[in-house]
């Protein structure tokens, strides 16, 4: 590719080629870097250009380069530079080019983008998937181990809610006036007999058990105390190691909560306040009788193998990422350069006018002393294709 300088004689040409050879032409003559064309077609719009479906191509092309480079950077790996310089790039014809059409280089280029483009696709729906059935089973594993620790520390017999301040301080007798009952067993304001007068089924607790992200444990909590106006008992336990959100790919803290309750009302909206949060709701065994710590080991062992599988399922679909992104790494800055030249070339055809029947006509300047080789080009470029003698190229006064 030459260089000149803005003081150099130009030269106004008018050119007439065919337009089956016209993308090689104005590629040749765009490889030398001494012409400037003049847009014919000022009177269209972009979408009214003779190859505005090429220039949308290249445009899907480079969406797939830039969606390919995203996932190399994700891996942390780096785009590996290609052989040469851009210059040298231009310089020298596309691979495979002798004897082929423009169109099937880049429908060439097209199938080989969209083979890789539907690998990747497919790698990433399903790490998104086994992310997410690693995450509940995670999620799972810390309820059940936490689980026991709950019911454990909540008394029953005297489960509490306060009426001011802090809603979870336990200072009153939970639904104390719908069960009518007193600490010492007592027959209440409502008339209710005292801790003999109902069995120990009628008086057990609900609870829902789940997972929910860290940062909305505040507003959960509030949400809760209101909705129930304080019929309602929660307590939290932090998840240890961050989890790895399946969209996002960002690591997020997550909390276990069990909320007791005692209303079907009351379940009601609690239900409805953890799907408002996105909270993930969790069946885990009654560990408050004498099977229940037992089902809750089982359940453990059982979560357990299954994340194990998980495990591995989910480390194997990273590595065939990874495998693949590397692969990639070596081709994008190839595939960047091509599509770049084929969309300007694209480009410079919009700019150029239709002649009589199969031909174009293109204005523009040159530099003085390279007409000459502008002319060798174009004529090689018909000769090339067996079509000698059916190109202009001359100097306008």
């Amino acid at each position: 590719m030459a260089s000149w300088f803005r003081s150099q004689d130009m030269e106004f040409i008018h050119i007439i080629l065919n337009e089956d050879v016209s993308h090689e032409c104005i590629r040749d003559i765009g490889r030398i870097g001494m012409v400037q064309f003049i847009d014919l077609n000022e009177h269209l719009t972009p979408f009214q250009r003779r190859y505005v479906s090429g220039v949308k191509r290249c445009d899907e092309l480079e969406r797939k380069v830039r969606y390919f480079t995203s996932e190399i950077d994700k891996f942390g790996l780096t785009v590996k530079p290609a052989s040469g310089s851009p210059v040298e790039f231009l310089d020298r014809p596309p691979d495979g080019a002798v004897g082929r059409s423009p169109g099937a280089l880049l429908s060439e280029l097209e199938n080989e983008l969209e083979h890789h483009e539907r690998q990747l696709l497919e790698l990433n729906k399903f790490h998104e998937k086994l992310t997410r059935e690693f995450n509940e089973k995670v999620e799972f594993h810390e309820v059940l181990s936490k689980s026991k620790d709950f019911y454990d520390a909540v008394p029953f017999d005297t489960l509490t809610l306060s009426t001011q301040g802090n809603p979870l301080a336990a200072s009153t007798p939970l639904l104390e006036e719908d069960f009518g009952l007193i600490h010492d067993g007592r027959p209440g304001p409502n008339g209710g007999g005292g801790g003999g007068g109902r069995d120990d089924h009628e008086m057990r607790f609900s609870s829902v058990t789940g997972v929910l992200a860290e940062v909305e444990r505040s507003r959960f909590e509030k949400t809760l105390f209101r909705a129930t106006r304080g019929n309602c008992y929660v307590r939290f336990a932090e998840v240890g190691a961050p989890m790895t959100d399946p969209v996002s790919n960002k690591a997020e803290l997550k909390t276990v909560f069990i909320v007791f309750y005692k209303s079907r009302a009351i379940e009601a909206k609690v239900r409805k306040i953890c799907d408002a949060f996105g909270a993930r709701r969790y069946s885990v065994p009654d560990s408050t009788g004498q099977e229940g710590p037992r089902a809750v080991e089982q359940a453990l062992r059982s979560n357990g193998r299954d994340l194990g599988d998980a495990r591995v399922v989910l480390v194997k679909n990273r590595e065939a990422r990874l495998v693949l992104c590397k692969e990639l790494s070596h081709l994008v800055q190839p595939w960047l350069w091509t599509i770049v030249r084929e969309k300007a070339v694209f480009h410079t055809l919009n700019s150029l006018k239709p002649d009589v029947s199969g031909m174009l006509r293109a204005e523009g300047w040159v530099v003085a002393e390279a007409v000459g080789e502008v002319r060798t080009l174009v004529e090689a470029a018909h000769t090339g294709a067996g079509l000698g003698g059916a190109c202009v190229v001359e100097r306008q006064p």
